[in-house]
């Protein structure tokens, strides 16, 4: 959710009928077209009629129709996420009025909460520094709660590289992440989940063959698991330049749905809305190993967290929303609020803007051209739901990927990781996590904010049960909804160009470090950017000279 920012990533435990005719069988072998795979795909759920309730129609009551009986007395935990009550009042202009003197003056201020704050923070450690998180809790999407020991996320769950800088923090932090190889995914057939990506006879794996050789040459070129602004080169620019879907012709339509699922779960975009670069660097996580936190991502920022609040818990205030950063040739001025509705405002020499592009435009007094290139880009959402069951009912991969008549495209195990190092009891039950994601636009962020839980909680338990059957349903204890309406920038055509172009205006007053600006939205993103911000803002204090104009990007490996 890697993460990229949402980018996530057992035999089964409930099956679900089978169709009575061996031609009402989804058959990746013979389905090489879409109008072949479409006519399969009808007779299958057809064949299926009233066991599963499903329809081919990809609409989320269709998929949810009566037909299943579920329990009552389920819980149904309030909303987590994201809050829209002073982001929408900021869109509004409906803004306080701000006091004129600052009442501090410190060396550095980071705006935002989320992993790249935590890291920068890390990097500044032993200097003078106020971060500020608008929620009660630190850590972003990478934000989570715990069910009788067995932690889970509320967004992002894994990681694809342990080297660099995220190898550094993880060692930092004493974390040692489970990995998991090509078999952390399960593709869903219609009957039952096909595991991994290799060995296998069905046509889906040949597209998996096919897919590592062609792309192979262009994943070496890009030297990372996870694409970064920096290592941008004039030829993988030409790959920023142009839609994934220039790249992926001739695989076969079931092959295609089941990548578009995947996709959109890792990037909030198809093979229409992301560029060839950022989607192939998001493809390249289906052939190498990835790296499990227990709990997910969330771990890393709880120790993070943790670490910092250990020594100096005086350096992060929580509940804090930043209204305004007044930029000036000598540093900034930050003006926020408090849980108790007072605003401060503080002065510093160095701000570190670890907020989302579309929030930063917003709240900073930028240039007009980084503005511009700021607000071109476009914000999917997401549902997430975490079911807690009192007992395992799911036994397959990690990830479990559906095609796209359901509403969500997978469902993750959280005790995955548990089970990996040895840690898992039985009393600790089961986390299932879907992921349901909106593309760019209003209408995932319309329904979001109506916020109809029953709703929601609702569609998705029958979805679930119809999959793995009535145990699920049975099990289930509790279900955590999260919302997030602006929860990751789509990466399309020109994104690493933007960004670049953004990085390039940072003058001596701030730096930008999150993810957004530094790379695919990803937890390595994250902790890259919160490193290069919190170096660059060192090195700027140091220098003590007043450099006007643009401060050069610093690149570099980790220190």
């Amino acid at each position: 959710m890697n993460i990229m920012s949402f980018r996530k990533r057992q035999s089964q435990g409930g099956r679900r009928k089978q169709a009575t005719s061996q031609e009402a069988q989804l058959n990746f072998d013979e389905a090489t077209t879409r109008r072949e795979f479409i006519q399969q795909l009808a007779f299958l759920f057809y064949g299926l009629g009233a066991s599963t309730g499903l329809s081919l129609n990809p609409n989320i009551e269709a998929l949810a129709a009566d037909g299943v009986k579920l329990k009552s007395g389920v819980k149904l935990l309030p909303w987590t996420g994201d809050d829209f009550t002073f982001g929408h009042r900021l869109r509004n202009s409906e803004i306080p009025k701000f006091p004129t003197a600052s009442e501090r003056n410190i060396d550095f201020v980071i705006v935002g909460g989320g992993m790249a704050s935590l890291a920068a923070a890390h990097h500044l450690k032993n200097h003078d520094y106020l971060l500020l998180e608008q929620y009660g809790q630190t850590g972003g999407n990478a934000r989570g709660a715990n069910s009788r020991g067995l932690w889970y996320s509320f967004g992002s769950q894994y990681l694809t590289e342990i080297d660099g800088d995220i190898g550094q923090i993880l060692c930092d932090m004493k974390l040692k992440p489970a990995k998991v190889g090509t078999e952390k995914n399960a593709w869903w057939d219609g009957t039952h989940f096909l595991k991994g990506i290799d060995n296998g006879t069905n046509a889906i794996y040949r597209d998996f063959k096919r897919l590592k050789s062609q792309m192979q040459p262009i994943w070496a070129k890009m030297g990372n698991a996870t694409m970064y602004v920096s290592d941008l080169t004039p030829e993988l620019e030409k790959l920023d330049q142009v839609p994934l879907s220039k790249m992926l012709t001739g695989y076969s339509a079931p092959f295609m749905d089941l990548i578009e699922g995947f996709l959109k779960s890792s990037a909030c975009g198809g093979v229409n809305n992301l560029s060839a670069l950022s989607g192939l660097s998001v493809l390249e996580d289906l052939v190498i190993p990835s790296y499990l936190l227990e709990g997910g991502n969330p771990a890393l920022t709880r120790a993070l967290t943790e670490s910092i609040r250990k020594n100096t818990p005086q350096r992060i205030v929580t509940n804090a929303f930043v209204w305004a950063v007044n930029l000036k040739d000598d540093g900034a001025s930050v003006v926020y609020q408090d849980k108790d509705g007072n605003i401060h405002r503080v002065n510093c020499k160095h701000v570190i803007i670890a907020v989302s592009p579309m929030i930063a435009a917003r709240i900073v007094n930028l240039r007009v051209p980084e503005k511009a290139q700021m607000y071109a880009i476009r914000y999917g959402s997401y549902l997430v739901g975490n079911f807690i069951l009192s007992k395992r009912v799911f036994n397959s991969s990690f990830d479990n990927w559906l095609p796209s008549a359901y509403s969500f495209p997978d469902i993750t195990i959280a005790n995955t990781a548990y089970d990996l190092n040895g840690h898992y009891k039985k009393e600790m039950g089961q986390v299932l996590t879907v992921y349901q994601p909106y593309g760019a636009g209003s209408q995932g962020r319309s329904l979001l904010l109506e916020g109809d839980r029953d709703k929601f909680s609702l569609q998705l338990r029958k979805q679930l049960a119809n999959i793995l059957g009535k145990e699920f349903d049975s099990a289930l204890e509790t279900v955590q909804l999260s919302r997030w309406g602006h929860a990751m920038a789509v990466t399309g055509p020109d994104y690493f160009k933007r960004m670049k172009k953004v990085l390039s205006g940072q003058t001596n007053s701030y730096s930008f470090a999150h993810s957004s600006y530094h790379g695919l939205p990803a937890a390595e993103s994250a902790i890259r950017g919160g490193r290069i911000a919190a170096q660059r803002a060192l090195k700027i204090r140091q220098s003590k000279a007043q450099i006007f104009g643009p401060m050069p990007y610093l690149m570099g490996s980790s220190t």
